[in-house]
């Protein structure tokens, strides 16, 4: 196989056009895009096969909303992360945040009225809610990207 040049740019040349259209810091953009992924799938998962727990507490129509949230925030994520539609990303992330808090207070009831520790649960709810609280926090004072 022959090295890229600027007449053969390579098999890999498409790839890169895309990549250089992500403004820096490209690679954490990239993050979060993977992250909007796994809401989306969360919340499609949640839709179709619902936690047993979860659905006794909540009921199939708070499911339904609840898993919607997910899938929302992760589509609206995944397609304004990349191009810096920061308005559009914060509605985004209230829907992903309002998706862990809703199972919060499920995962915190059933630590009272069930048996065993749901605590760990809430930690890891606690720490994914923090992975959106810092984006938030990165994005807050602009509607879009400054460096577009």
């Amino acid at each position: 196989m022959t090295a890229p040049t600027p007449t053969n740019p390579g098999r890999f040349a498409a790839l890169r056009s895309l990549w250089d259209r992500v403004t820096e810091p490209r690679r954490l953009k990239a993050l979060y895009a993977f992250l909007y992924a796994v809401a989306t799938g969360t919340g499609v998962v949640t839709l179709l096969f619902p936690p047993q727990s979860v659905e006794g507490v909540l009921g199939r129509a708070l499911v339904v909303v609840w898993s919607s949230l997910f899938i929302a925030g992760g589509v609206g994520g995944m397609s304004t992360v990349l191009n810096g539609r920061w308005k559009w990303e914060r509605w985004s992330i209230g829907s992903i945040l309002m998706g862990i808090g809703i199972y919060g207070a499920v995962v915190l009831s059933l630590h009272f009225t069930s048996s065993g520790s749901r605590l760990t649960q809430l930690g890891v709810l606690v720490l994914a809610a923090g992975l959106f609280v810092v984006k938030l926090e990165l994005i807050r004072w602009y509607s879009f990207d400054p460096r577009r």
